[in-house]
């Protein structure tokens, strides 16, 4: 299952997109940035199940969708 996430800086306005695995931990990669504030992340995931979802969360902590797919016969016929 793959996400597909933006991240923006809180304060500067910097931003980039990332597509990364379920459980992965993203890190934006804007770290030496003058300005104080967070980066954060808005991502979505949809399943070849059709079972979708969306979260978000800080820069570097993982993006766990929690699905467990019924639909194993599908994906491993795929």
């Amino acid at each position: 299952m793959t996400w597909e996430a933006r991240w923006e800086h809180s304060e500067c306005g910097a931003y980039g997109e990332a597509l990364f695995s379920d459980a992965d931990a993203p890190e934006s990669g804007h770290y030496d940035c003058p300005e104080p504030g967070t980066v954060g992340w808005y991502g979505q995931w949809e399943c070849i199940c059709g079972a979708s979802g969306d979260g978000d969360w800080e820069d570097g902590d993982t993006a766990d969708s929690h699905h467990e797919c019924h639909d194993t016969d599908e994906v491993t016929a795929a």
